[in-house]
């Protein structure tokens, strides 16, 4: 003798049954980690639990610009702060001039585990770029352009924003001489 269940109740049960069988014994387990089919409660055969894959194409945000600390490296006056904006996997490229001390400074943010690369173009040999984490306030440059040449490619070990500073030497900034430049920035 087969006993009558309502189908609102059944239906019901069985996803009940299922969320349950997904949680797994042991809490916070993945429905993965589900160990038993769950029986159906209707009579027929038991359904074996299932694994929930994330959607694809979907990639990690990249972090918040951290603006205050990166505006920390605007010194001097005439100078500015742009947050450079472009695809998670991408590239940009941005002309500027320096004049005197006065330069743009960019900001950019870098996801753990991204490599940010900068191909530095001058228009004569006495320009140069640093660049620096925008937590480090020391002032310290993770990559200086005087000294390690015009192409740098940094990994981020962490999310981080990376702050890049054009400028001149200090004799030339005096004089209130100017050059021109251009600077592609890539993530990937």
């Amino acid at each position: 003798m087969k006993r009558f269940v309502p189908a609102a109740l059944t239906g019901g049960l069985m996803s009940l049954s299922l969320a349950l069988a997904a949680c797994g014994d042991r809490p916070g387990a993945a429905p993965e980690a589900a160990s038993e089919a769950t029986p159906d409660l209707s009579g027929g055969p038991a359904a074996a639990p299932q694994a929930v894959a994330p959607a694809s194409g979907t990639t990690q945000a990249l972090p918040a610009v951290d603006e205050a600390a990166a505006r920390a490296f605007v010194r001097e006056e005439g100078s500015t702060l742009e947050t450079l904006t472009f695809e998670r996997v991408g590239s940009v490229t941005k002309e500027g001039m320096v004049k005197g001390y006065a330069a743009p400074v960019y900001a950019v943010p870098v996801a753990s585990g991204q490599t940010l690369k900068v191909a530095f173009k001058p228009s004569n040999a006495n320009l140069y770029f640093n660049i620096s984490d925008a937590a480090d306030q020391s002032g310290a440059a993770v990559f200086r352009g005087e000294v390690d040449g015009e192409t740098a490619e940094l990994k981020a070990s962490k999310d981080t924003t990376y702050v890049i500073t054009p400028y001149q030497p200090r004799a030339m900034a005096r004089r209130d001489e100017t050059g021109s430049y251009a600077l592609t920035v890539s993530r990937s």
